[in-house]
């Protein structure tokens, strides 16, 4: 059975076949796939990939993906992403035309839409989906569903690790954009402290998802947009989550530890160890911007 992702890994020159060895048994919920991890570039990524499909998102019609079964509280699970999202990335969306791949619940869409001059999204999940569109914006199901109107910026948050055929979808994305227009992507990234300095099995046996097919790193993300046809690529570290949170998955082997002990919180103790992951590119998250 041909693994798409350790193929497109290896014929875009990131990984070798012999360079892939196993990183963990299972992902937290299917028994029947494994985690790989090439020793040579830091990437990781699923023993297969055959189980996912376009198919699988567009069959969702309602908030499951988020836990909840309403949208207010849904998006009050996404809103520090939100927020923080609409102040870092605001003067790349104003007065532009914008497009977010991956829309999802849509609230970047609300913190940010009255500032471009048009937006779009795409996402196959059906509720969200219509849900958005009830609300006056324009989301479509697929990329080959967008009219024929050309991007400014386009915008990915945390949506390129779960495509099956990653190179082509940049590809599509890059056609619907004018000559000279930015992407951003954010992806969670292969090196994050706690998988790798800390080599934390509780954070791994929680994190390892089946529908999160491949985890970059910097190299790995610049081969990626540069083989699309992407050009002035910069690749940033960023932390998302606090020095609290590391700590209560050390202590505890639990998530949400910046929720769980908010007395060991500190601003700048959290940004002087942001800062420290990001020197030694061991953050949790990796921001890439590029133009078409």
């Amino acid at each position: 059975m041909e693994n798409r992702i350790q193929s497109l890994l290896c014929a875009l020159n990131i990984c070798q076949a012999t360079s892939v060895e196993p990183f963990y048994p299972r992902v937290r919920d299917r028994e029947d796939i494994a985690v790989l991890r090439c020793r040579r570039s830091g990437v990781i990524f699923l023993s297969r990939s055959d189980h996912m499909e376009r198919a699988h998102y567009e069959s969702r019609a309602d908030l499951a993906y988020w836990g909840e079964v309403d949208r207010k509280a849904a998006l009050a699970t996404t809103a520090m992403d939100d927020e923080r999202r609409s102040a870092q990335f605001r003067e790349m969306i104003a007065g532009k035309l914008w497009l977010d791949v991956g829309t999802g619940l849509g609230g970047i869409l609300e913190l940010l839409g009255s500032s471009a001059a048009g937006v779009t999204a795409v996402e196959p999940q059906a509720g969200p989906r219509e849900c958005l569109q009830k609300r006056g914006f324009q989301v479509y199901q697929s990329l080959e569903d967008l009219p024929d109107q050309k991007a400014d910026t386009v915008t990915l948050f945390h949506v390129f690790e779960h495509f099956t055929d990653p190179l082509e979808s940049l590809r599509r994305i890059r056609a619907v954009m004018k000559p000279g227009a930015r992407i951003v992507i954010e992806v969670p990234h292969a090196r994050d402290v706690l998988l790798s300095s800390f080599e934390n099995d509780a954070f791994k046996a929680f994190t390892f998802w089946s529908e999160h097919l491949i985890l970059h790193t910097r190299q790995s993300l610049t081969v990626f947009l540069e083989s699309a046809g992407f050009q002035g690529i910069t690749v940033s570290g960023y932390q998302r989550y606090p020095l609290a949170n590391h700590l209560y998955w050390l202590a505890k082997g639990l998530p949400d530890g910046q929720k769980a002990w908010p007395h060991l919180r500190a601003p700048d103790a959290e940004c002087a160890y942001a800062a420290m992951l990001e020197n030694i590119d061991q953050t949790d998250t990796l921001i890439a911007v590029a133009q078409a």
